[in-house]
């Protein structure tokens, strides 16, 4: 359960918060309520709640100042601010202070129910981050396996001159299909195994460097002999089983003199354990699999890529055709079962990638393989297809009854901005701010959901907003000018003119109502 305090000055208010759902169905506690934001940060300090619903206008200390006072104090809180104002500038400010949303009374439920589960999803991600940066900083005692990770990781650029003694080097990717990585015994057993596999590699001479990485254990052996032969790597698959039970699969690299291509080679290594886990076979070289890809194909795998590069918020439903004519080609190359199931691999995983790209989904190892499992079982062309269908089908159907895109959302959450503030001085830097996007960006994604560009757009709600003041009011036009955003009255008629093929004073000779 999620721990919830709610701050409000109106005791009324705080009253209609704690009744206005059931809150357990939502993993939801109620730990407290405060009546001003010395109280609340009294009762943050004791409870250390998760999330805390508060006003933005109480005595003692406002809502803003309360979320500045409960950063000092180093917790994961986050806040939903509510407000009687609905000024930008306090808004901005919440943003600014990583409120998670502000909400303007009158409030409806579902509202606040909607900023709660978006709350639920920033704690979610803060706990995920932090473990993840207590992972990395597990290996700042030994400073060259750090560096080694940030090299693999991509986040430090390789130093050559630095690493000159890393004269050769391989990887082995290894893959535990079912093993529960969130399990907490499972873990211990884990760092155990870790140990004796870096202990057999020393006993043969070897160097290593072992890490875990996106469930999977990650070796990188080197400045040996590398006489990496069958009978080492039997000795750690069964090493592995014999510590965890799982029967392992592993993807090995090529050999690399070159410490600039580490990321190459644990590239080789991720994509030759992804096709051992889909052919179902134990050891899985890099070699082999660039000789198999070779050997068949090449021009249907390329088509496939192209595919999902192409990507857009319908490929799903778009995709039926497409697999139409990679089956098609499939039956006029004669290709064999084992090799059409790799042209699925191939898509199953661009359908994957595509679906935590797109949606805030994300998929975890055990899924995956799973899915492979299953694809590897299927005997013919037919059965492949007939699986693959079914597969694509349920992934689109799943996502249309519980998930919107990522960017769908981004654009439904801009025009609601945009409606909201048209008549304010609307600028694009502030914008991207705003949404965490660069402005570039931001302004091409808006054009390629909608159709328009963001200015247009604008300009429409502006001028949507004063062709009704026109008909219906008796505001001069230089004060409806100022109420649909404009400062300067030419410019306003300027504009009008240009989109509307009149004035605005002919317009409203021609339209007001009577």
């Amino acid at each position: 359960m999620y721990k919830l305090l709610i701050v409000d000055d109106e005791k009324i208010v705080i009253e209609g918060l704690k009744s206005a759902t059931n809150w357990k169905e939502h993993n939801i506690e109620i730990v407290g309520a405060a009546s001003d934001g010395e109280e609340a940060l009294r009762e943050i300090t004791n409870k250390q709640p998760d999330i805390v619903l508060a006003d933005i206008r109480m005595p003692k200390m406002n809502g803003l100042d309360l979320i500045k006072e409960t950063k000092n104090l180093n917790l994961e809180t986050v806040f939903i601010i509510i407000s009687g104002y609905s000024k930008f500038d306090y808004a901005k400010r919440a943003i600014q202070l990583e409120a998670i949303d502000y909400l303007v009374k009158p409030i409806e439920v579902d509202e606040i129910i909607d900023s709660i589960k978006n709350a639920i999803l920033k704690l979610e991600k803060i706990r995920s981050e932090k473990q993840t940066t207590e992972r990395i900083n597990e290996y700042q005692v030994e400073l060259e396996e750090k560096r080694v990770l940030d090299y693999i990781l991509g986040h430090r650029s390789v130093d050559p001159e630095k690493d000159h003694r890393l004269k050769t080097f391989s990887f082995f990717n290894i893959g535990l299909k079912g093993y529960a990585w969130q399990d907490s015994k499972e873990t211990e057993k884990l760092q155990v195994l870790l140990g004796h596999l870096k202990n057999l590699l020393e006993n043969r001479g070897i160097e290593s460097f072992i890490y875990t990485i996106d469930s999977q254990i990650v070796i990188m052996v080197s400045n040996s002999s590398l006489d990496i032969d069958n009978d080492l790597v039997q000795d750690l698959l069964t090493l592995i089983f014999h510590n965890i039970k799982i029967r392992p699969n592993v993807g090995i690299s090529n050999l690399f003199e070159n410490i600039s291509e580490i990321k190459k080679a644990y590239s080789e290594a991720k994509e030759a354990l992804k096709n051992g886990i889909f052919r179902n076979r134990l050891v899985t070289y890099y070699f082999d699999l660039e000789t198999y890809n070779h050997s068949f194909g090449n021009s249907i795998i390329e088509e496939i890529n192209q595919f999902f590069k192409e990507s857009s918020p319908d490929l799903l439903s778009r995709i039926s055709p497409f697999i139409d004519k990679v089956f098609l080609d499939c039956k006029k190359s004669n290709l064999f079962p084992e090799k059409s199931k790799y042209l699925c691999f191939k898509i199953v995983n661009h359908c994957l990638e595509y679906i935590e790209s797109e949606y805030e989904i994300k998929n975890n190892g055990g899924e995956r393989y799973l899915l492979y499992e299953e694809l590897s079982l299927l005997q013919s062309l037919e059965e492949i297809r007939v699986w693959l269908e079914k597969f694509i089908a349920e992934s689109t159907v799943f996502l249309n009854e519980n998930h919107v895109s990522y960017n769908e959302k981004f654009i439904i959450d801009l025009k609601s901005f945009i409606n909201t503030h048209y008549n304010e001085p609307i600028v694009l830097d502030d914008l991207g701010k705003l949404f965490h996007k660069n402005p570039a960006y931001l302004c091409s994604l808006f054009s390629k959901a909608v159709g328009i560009t963001l200015f247009e757009y604008i300009t429409n709600i502006r001028l949507n907003n004063a062709k009704k003041l026109l008909r219906t009011t008796n505001l001069k036009v230089f004060e409806i000018c100022k109420q649909v955003g404009y400062e300067n009255q030419k410019y306003f008629n300027q504009v009008f003119k240009k989109n509307i093929g009149t004035t605005p004073g002919l317009y409203r000779s021609q339209h007001i109502i009577k």
